[in-house]
């Protein structure tokens, strides 16, 4: 059976669905990733088949339009309105990928930012399964994470927050898709095929991260995460020596590319510095120069270093939030210190925060030498947040986030048949 997995977005949206691509092959699929051009050669050397979407997110990133999305912050709608103006721009190519894809397909996965994949396989009269890194069915217990309302928030205003975000990204994505599909649209209704079942959708996060809502439908399952097996990289010379001379802080952004990075940077090391710490800066998709790549005193920069290898190294991590790089760290059982940049990233720090993994998210207006080193003393300080980040990554290193899924999926699988 031929199973096309749509992943639409950056490294970390797509990272895990080429892991659950890898367990659905070893599964007996005959499963292929489709996804932006940025990362096909990787996969295709992991022995991954891979279908292209002619974009690069990392030139999207690099425009106007991409450079707003990135600010956006914590203000989910405006996020959604930014992402209408980077997605009318590269729509019909995204669309176009996605059709090739799941032309020969006898099944389809998709993440949010690859909906089309639904509609196509609707005309193709085979299964679809949504995909998602985040909780993002309706619930009365949190809002939206897109959102990323209080934990105070009355159970009808958390549930009416799905509603809106749902509502607000069919009315961006419903007049780019329109075009390209054979039957009408509904106005309203894309995401009232996910409440309605029985098809199984799948979040792969886990649930001694966010545990899963009571409300949820029996057809929704947060599997565990879907992490690939471990990379084979070699460390650029020097670095692992450095790692091995002094406590040493990661300071990486990911996918992120915004000018702000620099600020960040630049204040982390200095309240590193102030307690005599070191600094590993990985650059990533930052567009950081202010630093050659290697060792400068008790700073290494490099261009990237695979999450599973890094972290068990560090004593901490600095980064945006995004849920691929969460999972990695507290599988390492190491403590982040997030700025969150937009979309799900906030609540993921809040996540952590309740649950005593980590200091509060830090948005941009409060950041300074001051309130970052107060961040990294309190994942320094704090024992009791060690023992329980070490008793966590104990439990997610015994999950298999991937077979769960695998199982989850083949069971529907059969019932189509």
């Amino acid at each position: 059976m031929r199973i096309a997995v749509v992943a639409v977005g950056t490294r970390g949206d797509v990272e895990p669905h080429a892991a659950l691509c890898q367990g659905l092959r070893q599964a007996g699929y005959e499963a292929r990733l489709c996804a932006p051009d940025d990362f096909g050669a990787s996969f295709v050397e992991r022995g991954i088949p891979f279908d292209r979407i002619p974009v690069t997110f990392r030139d999207l990133y690099e425009t106007t339009a991409g450079r707003a999305l990135l600010a956006t912050g914590a203000n989910g709608i405006q996020f959604l309105r930014s992402l209408s103006r980077v997605a009318v721009d590269v729509a019909a190519q995204v669309i176009a990928g996605i059709r090739a894809a799941c032309r020969e397909a006898d099944a389809v996965c998709y993440s949010p930012l690859g909906l089309a994949a639904q509609y196509f396989a609707q005309e193709m009269g085979i299964p679809a399964f949504a995909t998602s890194l985040q909780p993002l069915g309706r619930t009365g217990e949190h809002g939206n994470p897109v959102l990323s309302l209080p934990d105070w928030t009355p159970s009808a205003i958390n549930r009416l927050s799905y509603r809106l975000v749902e509502q607000v990204f069919w009315q961006v994505s419903r007049p780019l898709l329109r075009p390209h599909v054979r039957d009408p649209l509904p106005f309203w209704g894309h995401f009232h095929e996910l409440y309605k079942g029985p098809g199984p959708a799948l979040f792969a996060y886990s649930p001694l991260v966010a545990p899963r809502p009571f409300d949820w439908k029996p057809w929704m399952h947060a599997t565990g995460y879907w992490i690939a097996g471990t990379a084979d990289w070699q460390p650029p010379p020097g670095l692992e020596e450095f790692l091995t001379a002094g406590p040493t802080v990661c300071i990486g952004f990911g996918s992120m590319h915004s000018r702000r990075i620099t600020r960040i940077v630049d204040i982390a090391v200095e309240a590193l510095a102030r307690n005599g710490r070191q600094a590993l800066i990985l650059t990533g998709w930052s567009g950081y120069a202010e630093r050659r790549d290697g060792q400068d005193g008790h700073v290494f920069v490099t261009g990237d270093a695979p999450h599973d290898w890094l972290f068990p190294r560090v004593s901490a991590v600095i980064h945006h939030g995004g849920a691929g790089t969460v999972a990695a760290a507290l599988r390492a059982g190491v403590p982040s210190v997030i700025l969150p940049f937009f979309f799900d990233q906030r609540f993921w720090g809040q996540r952590l925060a309740a649950c005593g993994l980590g200091p509060p998210p830090t948005p941009f207006y409060r950041l300074s030498t001051a309130t970052m080193a107060r961040a990294l003393d309190s994942t320094e300080s704090s024992d009791d947040m060690r023992c329980r980040l070490q008793r966590l990554s104990t439990k997610l290193r015994q999950e298999d986030g991937v077979g769960k899924a695998v199982a989850i999926l083949s069971q529907a699988l059969d019932k189509a048949r």
